[in-house]
């Protein structure tokens, strides 16, 4: 996976809809050619850390899209995008809005659960810090998942929660919040070991964000060590994040 650069076309946005980043369908020109994706206004942070969690979520071998840097002709400003891959996020096709009823929430959690990546996925957003891993932010066409909306991670917001863990075990009993737990720690443990010391992602990640605008490449050195700090403790951070709601279903 490559950082990529594109041109926008002001006058093919068209909102989403959907979520609170203001999102747009837009034409976006791409190494001269016309891609229909999805787009938004972003600081540079947001922008970096959008795409930093793209390249090591593709690395990981997780469902990620290939990030967009995105000049805006209009005033040189920078946008982050992605291609539109044509389906919805699970917020969208579960109908789930901003309070979801208790049938919404376990159709939710039978989605997540049967995941075969939802254990690496709750790992991956210990390690980028991610606390808005929300029903819109994983997009899902009924076989298909595909993870999004990386922008508040990498401390650019505080992680108050493992989110998608509470969706994945929400109304479950303890076997299987004990085995989605089980699979998420495995995950850490294998993440753990295939970004150690030495690991060529780190230096395929490095060489991406060189060719990336200088105000996006300033954060690469940042984000990149806050996620490696987290990778010490990173199955007993993910382990510790289901804990609570194993012991929730206990109760």
């Amino acid at each position: 996976m490559k950082i990529e650069q594109g041109i926008l076309i002001p006058h093919t946005l068209v909102p989403v809809g959907e979520g609170v980043t203001g999102a747009s369908y837009a034409i976006v020109s791409v190494a001269g050619l016309s891609q229909r994706s999805v787009v938004k206004q972003a600081g540079d942070r947001e922008i970096a850390a959008e795409c930093l969690c793209a390249l090591l979520g593709d690395a990981l071998g997780l469902p990620t899209l290939t990030p967009i840097v995105i000049t805006d002709p209009r005033n040189n400003a920078l946008w982050f995008g992605a291609r539109e891959v044509g389906y919805p996020s699970l917020s969208g096709s579960l109908r789930i809005g901003t309070h979801a009823d208790a049938s919404q929430m376990q159709a939710l959690a039978c989605v997540l659960s049967a995941w075969s990546q939802v254990g690496q996925v709750i790992s991956f957003d210990e390690l980028i810090a991610n606390g808005d891993r929300n029903p819109g932010n994983v997009l899902w066409n009924g076989i298909q998942f595909t993870i999004i909306d990386h922008e508040r991670a990498l401390g650019n917001r505080p992680m108050q929660q493992n989110r998608l863990a509470f969706f994945a075990t929400n109304q479950f009993k303890p076997p299987l919040v004990a085995a989605v737990q089980s699979a998420s720690t495995s995950a850490a443990l294998a993440q753990q070991a295939l970004l150690s010391a030495g690991s060529t992602v780190w230096q395929m990640i490095d060489a991406e964000f060189a060719s990336a605008p200088a105000v996006i490449e300033q954060h690469r050195a940042t984000f990149a060590s806050l996620a490696q700090g987290n990778l010490g403790s990173l199955a007993t951070k993910t382990a510790n994040s289901m804990s609570p709601l194993f012991a929730r279903q206990q109760q």
